[in-house]
């Protein structure tokens, strides 16, 4: 039986040498490319979202009060373990700071002026840029047998409760504090009472010190009580 063959195709041992060609052309640019610069940092920040490798990271924001008014000298501080890094705000109340971090791993980042309540929260990291800003609320002081009314958002500084067993769940839940001034020995009660009845809301003296302030376990009721002396200053 005769084979027709077509004269312009090249035989089979040829087309295979071709695609060995071809294969090892596309290797050494894929090689020559994973050499440039732009393309190892493309590499480097999507293992660095990803958890896999640290990335380094420019984080900038602006720090004010209530009013919206800009907080110079503000301290922002950010902490995995260890502080990673820390700068104060400008006179226009905005911040800059680069540092390295893995963001498979939790963090956070604190913020506080004097005059001014402290406030720590969870950094999430998501961009090589990221921005945060934060709202200072002014401390709040008042003597025992006072009261003063506060408004807690979930934007606020976070609060953490005392762990006695590592295999605690981590919980933490936004939180306000005001300063109480004893006016004589003695057992200083504290209650909370929400403006609406449905409200979970809770108190508890501080164990700790700001930024990071733990409260002790189960927390946290609607009213506490200790005794202190007279001139104390309770943090509740």
């Amino acid at each position: 039986m005769a084979r027709i063959v077509d004269a312009q195709e090249p035989p089979p041992a040829a087309r295979r040498r071709r695609w060995l060609a071809l294969a090892a052309v596309v290797l050494i640019l894929l090689v020559f490319a994973a050499t440039l610069e732009p393309v190892q940092r493309t590499a480097r920040t999507a293992l660095g979202l990803a958890g896999l490798l640290p990335l380094a990271v420019t984080m900038s924001g602006m720090v004010i009060d209530e009013g919206g008014l800009p907080i110079a000298h503000a301290f922002v501080r950010v902490d995995q373990g260890q502080e990673l890094a820390a700068t104060y705000t400008d006179e226009t109340g905005g911040y800059r700071m680069g540092f390295t971090i893995r963001t498979a791993a939790p963090a956070h980042v604190s913020f506080g002026a004097n005059g001014y309540e402290a406030s720590l929260r969870e950094l999430h990291i998501a961009s090589t840029e990221p921005k945060y800003a934060a709202q200072l609320h002014r401390l709040v002081r008042i003597d025992s047998g006072a009261t003063t009314h506060l408004v807690v958002a979930s934007e606020d500084g976070l609060c953490y409760p005392v762990r006695t067993d590592v295999r605690d769940v981590d919980r933490s839940w936004p939180c306000r504090l005001v300063h109480v001034l004893v006016s004589e020995t003695g057992m200083l009660s504290v209650a909370v009472v929400p403006d609406e009845p449905g409200s979970k809301l809770g108190l508890s003296f501080a164990v700790g010190s700001e930024p990071t302030l733990v409260f002790a376990t189960p927390c946290c009721p609607q009213s506490d009580a200790t005794r202190l002396p007279q001139g104390a200053e309770a943090l509740v």
